[in-house]
Formats: structure tokens, sequence, C-alpha cells
């Protein structure tokens, strides 16, 4: 009696979790690996005769641009590295020595070129994925810095929920495009820069922006885009620049440093 009352405690818990898995996956509608997770890396030999490896990762679900890593190849972002002027999308884990992991695994960082960079070229860096938006959808959350928010080519505006000493937790009023279709995109501009994670929807609302919140963000997206420019007006980074590297990947931002290749 003893055995059976067991296996059915287990049947039931193993279909609660189940339940619950799949109701977890529902709620992002068709949007897929929001956290950046699934990842494949790959060592890729650039050099043989110094043994130089570059690392590359592929980033299931979404589009990105500017193509192109440290080996060359469109499909894969460069790993745990970060471009010197030019725009650059890379992923980062929480080893790297540039931008770690904001959460989990994996973040991703977008770099929207310096002023070193033609500006001809320079269209800044985004990264943008197609899917359904849940029905039941209210807010958007996610990690990060300064980002530009589009669904559909309509700008969306981020508020300020939380902060800590790594990142900031913004939310985005997804409400009136419950249950649509089409393009999420996340951006920065040239000398712009941003790390990115934890996307996710939400059926809680955000709270409505006050004009203190939205003064204190203009300022803040002003002081981000500044601070950049000064740091690009280098053309040779050294200490000063890997330590203020450093400092902005800690509040959710990330300049260029010389570690690209």
């Amino acid at each position: 009696m003893r055995t059976n009352v067991q296996r059915n405690v287990r049947i039931a818990a193993c279909s609660s979790l189940l339940l619950l898995s799949a109701l977890g996956a529902a709620g992002q509608g068709t949007f897929q690996n929001l956290d950046f997770e699934d990842t494949t890396i790959t060592a890729v030999l650039v050099n043989p005769f110094s043994g130089y490896y570059a690392y590359v990762a592929t980033v299931p679900g979404w589009t990105w641009s500017p193509l192109g890593n440290a080996v060359g190849t469109l499909d894969t972002v460069s790993f745990n590295n970060v471009a010197l002027d030019s725009p650059a999308v890379t992923l980062h884990g929480t080893d790297s020595p540039y931008a770690p992991a904001l959460a989990g695994n994996y973040s991703i960082l977008l770099q929207g070129g310096s002023q070193l960079f033609p500006t001809q070229y320079v269209g800044g860096a985004w990264i943008s994925q197609t899917g359904q938006i849940p029905g039941n959808a209210q807010s958007l959350i996610y990690f990060g810095g300064g980002l530009q928010v589009s669904f559909n080519g309509q700008s969306l505006s981020p508020i300020a929920l939380d902060r800590t000493p790594t990142y900031t937790k913004w939310g985005v009023d997804i409400s009136p495009y419950a249950g649509q279709t089409g393009e999420l995109r996340f951006a920065v501009p040239r000398l712009g820069g941003s790390m990115l994670d934890e996307i996710q929807f939400s059926s809680s609302a955000v709270p409505e922006p006050s004009v203190l919140s939205l003064s204190v963000l203009g300022f803040a997206l002003v002081l981000a885009t500044t601070r950049w420019a000064n740091l690009t007006r280098q053309p040779t980074p050294g200490v000063r620049l890997v330590a203020y590297l450093a400092l902005l990947a800690r509040r959710g931002c990330a300049g260029r440093s010389s570690g690209a290749r």
C-alpha cells in the first residue's frame, strides 16, 4: 500500500512540475532564449604560430547588427571579448574580464562604436527577435542599462524599477501589444553601450512614470552618452580605460577595450 501511495505522489508531483513548466513557457509567448542561456561556445584557432584562440558563441532565436566577430563568421558573436572602436554585439559569461554576466551564466553586450570609427559606417548596434507577445502580458521586464526598446518599430518607454550594484531592472508597458506578433528590438546608438539580460513578460502592470522619474531617466541617458563620448576620444586605451570599463560593466554599460582582436 505504501509503495502505491508513494508512486501516486511521485506521479502527481511530476505532473505538477510539467504543468508549471508548460505554463512558464507559454508565459513568454513564442519568444525564446530571452535570458541568453541557450548558446554553444566554440574555440577557433586564429594564429597557429602563437597558439591564439578566439571564442565565438551562438545566440539562438535572435538576429543582430552589426554581423561579424573576431574570426569573421556571420552566424555567431564573439564571446568574452569587446570591440575597440567599431559597433559590436558580443556575449559574455560570468568570467568575462570586460563585462561579466548580469544574471545566470550569460549576458549580451551592445556597443555602438566610438568616435574613432567612421560615422558613415556607424548605425549603432541592436539585437532583435520576432515572436508573439503573450495575450495576458502587461509589462516587459529586463536587466541592463540605457537601451532603446521598440516593438514593431514603435518606441517603448522603459522605467527604472530597481537598481543593484551590477545592473538596473527596467519595466516597459507592453499591454497595448499583448497578443500581437512582431519584432522586439533592443538597441544602442553610436557612442552608446549597454548590457542586456533576463528579458521576460509579466502579467503585472508597470507603474506610470512620474515627471521626476522621466527627468532622472533623461539625465541618466545624457550622462551615460557624454561619459561614453569622453571615453572614446582617447585613441590609445590604457589602465584608466580598463578601470572605467569595469565601472560601466557594474552599472550595466560597457565601453571599448584593447581586448578585441
